[in-house]
């Protein structure tokens, strides 16, 4: 028993993605600190217990989406990569609803005692969350723009609790959503026999792997546009060199996409798109460094 347990509490852990909410709250205190502009006693409160209270809750929201995601998703997930499914192997399924409601509650909970303001954006982050999950994930590119959405409101939550309105912030929530778009297109990609499987009106299932290949070209391309603006915007030279020194990187992501045909390949892809979201964490420290 002792050891069943012990496994379940393994698989609880890897289900949360303990690495994604370490990322989800280190972001949230990048934001308030290098992106939001200073005001009296801002560093007492973002060092606060409130503020971090805010980050926690969030982070349970985003754990409580992770476990249910991979509830709904474990027969496809059984296809499209079955040495890792936890929830059914690891993680009983049970105790996995379990957490999923608990860590929304208690989420749910936190933001209400904080802020209800923050309370609201937690119950709709929580409620998409589920139905992308049970729903949304099988349509056509809503699931997707859903999950960018609820990316951006990450960042934007943060200036809600502070009270705070931040054209910065605005900025870098827009191009998460735009990484995080390109990133759930290409997950699609990468699992699209287990999606047209069980009937996921995903993009490459409807319009194939060229049409999907298409749709990330088209959103590279805003992106280049929102990434021009922002340069003008932001007259910091050190960040323009930073930003200009990724088009390169951006050239070889478009060129290795062109060329990928493989699962492997797609999966690499969707990897480096997690290094141009860590980029964008490192320039946040180098636009307070040069304001």
């Amino acid at each position: 028993m002792k050891r069943l347990i012990r496994y379940d509490f393994v698989g609880f852990l890897i289900a949360s993605r303990i690495p994604n909410l370490i990322v989800i709250g280190a972001t949230q205190y990048l934001t308030a600190l290098f992106l939001v502009s200073t005001y009296p006693h801002k560093n007492e409160q973002i060092a606060g217990l409130g503020f971090f209270a805010m980050v926690v809750s969030t982070m349970m929201i985003a754990a409580g989406g992770y476990i249910i995601n991979d509830y709904y998703d474990q027969k496809i997930d059984m296809i499209n990569r079955p040495q890792k499914v936890v929830v059914g192997t690891m993680f009983r399924r049970r105790l996995a609803m379990l957490a999923h409601f608990l860590l929304t509650l208690g989420g749910i909970g936190l933001g209400f005692y904080l802020d209800i303001k923050i309370g609201v954006l937690h119950i709709v982050s929580s409620f998409f969350l589920w139905y992308y999950s049970n729903y949304l994930r099988r349509i056509t590119l809503i699931g997707n723009v859903v999950i960018a959405m609820l990316t951006g409101l990450t960042l934007l939550v943060v200036i809600v609790y502070l009270q705070r309105n931040e054209v910065l912030v605005y900025i870098y929530s827009l191009f998460a959503m735009a990484i995080i778009l390109i990133r759930e297109v290409l997950k699609d990609i990468e699992d699209v026999k287990g999606d047209a499987t069980f009937g996921c009106q995903s993009i490459p299932v409807i319009f194939g792997i060229r049409g999907a290949k298409l749709f990330i070209y088209l959103v590279c391309l805003g992106s280049a546009g929102l990434l021009v603006s922002f340069l003008i915007t932001v007259d910091i030279w050190l960040v323009r060199y930073y930003f200009l020194g990724l088009v390169p990187v951006f050239l070889w992501f478009i060129y290795r996409l062109v060329m990928a045909d493989r699962q492997k390949e797609y999966n690499s892809l969707v990897k480096f798109t997690n290094l141009i979201i860590l980029s964008g964490l490192v320039s946040m420290i180098l636009i307070k460094t040069w304001i």
